[in-house]
């Protein structure tokens, strides 16, 4: 599954550049529709879709007409349509009311006209997309509440703390050693001045 994001990265990668705007006018204009919505309005979209906007693009490029493309993308999903293998179910059949046994015969379940079909590939590319997906509005949800504010302040806090921190140390190491220099300053004095005193240099 696919949702925009993934639908415009898989075209670049594929060298359809476009952008986001001509996304959705494509999606609009030639009929093709998502698969699936979640609840915040995210659409995703299945291989065929994806497969009939590459086709789109290109008889675009063409000179085609959007009823053009939206007949020639008709044909193609009934191709695919066609390919999918028809549901079998097996009902029970009486013979006539005399006969014991009944016989089970295949029936073809034809699908409506107007419902509408489409495969759901459930695989590793699909549980990654709705990962990201989940992952991206909890982003999200997170960054436009009050705790996103909280946890950037409370994060200023420490730094600001570590500093201090560092500075403190600083300061405590250099009075340390003036300290140690006013010691020795004040016994060369006390040195001077007993040699002063008792006449020795």
């Amino acid at each position: 599954m696919f949702n925009r994001e993934t639908i415009l990265k898989n075209l670049n990668s594929e060298n359809y550049y476009i952008d986001n705007h001509s996304l959705d006018l494509f999606l609009a204009d030639w009929k093709i529709e998502s698969i699936y919505e979640d609840e915040d309005g995210l659409e995703f979209y299945d291989d065929l879709a994806l497969e009939k906007i590459k086709k789109g693009i290109s008889l675009k490029a063409q000179g085609y007409s959007d009823e053009q493309i939206i007949t020639k993308l008709l044909r193609m999903q009934a191709r695919v349509e066609k390919l999918e293998k028809p549901v079998q179910t097996v009902q029970p059949v009486l013979v006539n009311s005399s006969s014991i046994e009944a016989q089970a015969q295949p029936v073809l379940q034809p699908e409506p006209a107007q419902q509408k079909s489409f495969t759901l590939d459930v695989s590793s590319q699909t549980l990654q997309m709705l990962a990201e997906a989940v992952a991206k509005k909890i982003s999200d949800d997170i960054t436009n509440s009050d705790m996103a504010a909280k946890l950037i302040e409370a994060g200023g806090y420490k730094k600001d703390n570590e500093i201090l921190a560092k500075q403190i140390k600083e300061l405590l190491a250099h009075n340390k050693e003036l300290s140690q220099r006013i010691e020795i300053l004040e016994n060369q004095q006390s040195k001077n001045f007993w040699a002063r005193f008792w006449g020795k240099k």
